[in-house]
């Protein structure tokens, strides 16, 4: 909707807490549709052993990154804000790797260590956020 002036009204940003909880919920969403997607193609192959654990964690570091890219569009702080978001994601993926599933072979030092390596994802992704934004600006 346009204004009297005829310019688009600015979009509010969020603050900082907000951003985050939804960047995480997004980085979630994101991470829940890629595992269904790599199940579904670890479905079709003959031996999806090998394949399962790198697919995994892909799946579970691009969530972290697109939770930073949406912290970061969402947040009025930019990347912290996309870090913040990378930081919520990381942490409701650690509370849900400690729940206690029954045929859990995956030790936790091992766990402790992907889920530490999801902060330079969440990172990155507000990095990428707060640069798309950049250059959107420069061509107005």
């Amino acid at each position: 909707m346009k204004t009297k002036s005829g310019k688009e009204p600015k979009k509010k940003r969020e603050g900082w807490v907000l951003s985050a909880l939804k960047g995480a919920g997004a980085g979630l969403a994101v991470t829940i549709i890629l595992l269904l997607l790599f199940c579904a193609i670890l479905t079709a192959t003959e031996d999806p052993g090998p394949l399962a654990v790198p697919l995994s964690l892909a799946a579970l570091y691009l969530g972290g990154i697109a939770a930073g890219v949406v912290g970061a569009k969402l947040s009025r702080r930019g990347s912290a804000g996309g870090f913040t978001a990378g930081c919520a994601f990381a942490a409701a993926a650690l509370l849900v790797s400690l729940l206690p599933w029954p045929a859990s072979a995956f030790p936790p030092s091992a766990a402790m260590i992907f889920l530490g390596l999801l902060l330079p994802a969440g990172a990155l992704g507000g990095i990428l956020g707060t640069k798309k934004q950049q250059k959107r600006r420069a061509r107005r």
